[in-house]
This record gives structure tokens, C-alpha cells and sequence, in this order.
């Protein structure tokens, strides 16, 4: 094995590693989010549910009121939030850097020293593209009040 074969691979499992590590990390927030807004949803929810009555009864608002109260599903609401929004969040990254992956697993498999070369290039140029579009604001508009 020779040391261009060695760095290749070396480079490619650290740029494969550094989109799974960032995958995890947004992962993670929007697993955060989508928990809190599987609770709030349920919330709301059960708030304008407990307040409709089909008729005018003491005795189903009151049962209206104690189901409104009970919150059995709520934690299986949450985590079902919490999972849905982690599997949204992987799944968003890794379709934003989707390239940088693909090339680096080539690199990571490849034998032959030419579909080296185009692993590693292919791997440096979507991670510099990726770099310019979203780290910079060159294609971005600053300036709103001109058009």
C-alpha cells in the first residue's frame, strides 16, 4: 500500500467522520425541536378539543375536562417527535453532503491510484463548494434596500 493510498483513505474516512459528526449535531437540535412541538401540538389540541361540547351537558364537559387533564399519550407523542425529528435531521444533512460522503467512500474502497485522484478531488471540491455556499455570504443578498 502505498502512502497516496494511505492518505486517501485517511482523508476520506476524516471527511466521511466530519459529516457523520455534523449529521449527529443537527440531528440532535431538530430532535429538540420536533419533541417540544409534538408536546405543544398535543397541547393545543387537547385544549380546543376540551372546550367543544356537541351538547350543552355538565356532565361531558366535565368528563371533557378530565380527558383534556389526563396527558396519557403526551410522552409517547414526545418521543415519537424526538425520533422522527432525529431520523429529519441526519436525513437533511446527509442530503445537503451527499457528495462529500459519496466521494469519500470511493476514496475509502478505491484501489487504483486514478479513482483515487477523482475521490479525493471530487471530496475537496463539494466540500469547498459546500464552504462558499453556506459559510460565506457571496451569493447571498446583504443589501435589501437596493434591488
Amino acid at each position: 500500500m502505498t502512502m497516496f493510498s494511505v492518505g486517501t483513505k485517511i482523508a476520506s474516512t476524516l471527511g466521511v467522520a466530519s459529516i457523520a459528526l455534523e449529521a449527529h449535531d443537527i440531528a440532535k437540535r431538530n430532535s429538540k425541536k420536533s419533541m417540544a412541538q409534538a408536546s405543544v401540538d398535543k397541547f393545543v389540541s387537547d385544549q380546543i378539543g376540551g372546550m367543544k361540547l356537541n351538547e350543552d351537558s355538565a356532565k361531558h364537559g366535565a368528563i371533557k375536562k378530565f380527558f383534556q387533564n389526563l396527558d396519557i399519550t403526551d410522552r409517547f407523542l414526545e418521543v415519537g417527535g424526538a425520533v422522527g425529528g432525529y431520523l429529519s435531521g441526519a436525513g437533511k444533512c446527509l442530503k445537503n453532503n451527499i457528495f462529500t460522503v459519496g466521494f469519500g467512500a470511493l476514496g475509502m474502497f478505491a484501489k487504483s491510484k486514478p479513482v483515487q485522484v477523482i475521490a479525493l478531488a471530487g471530496m475537496g471540491i463539494s466540500i469547498l463548494f459546500d464552504t462558499i455556499v453556506n459559510a460565506t455570504n457571496i451569493f447571498e443578498k446583504t443589501d435589501y434596500l437596493d434591488k
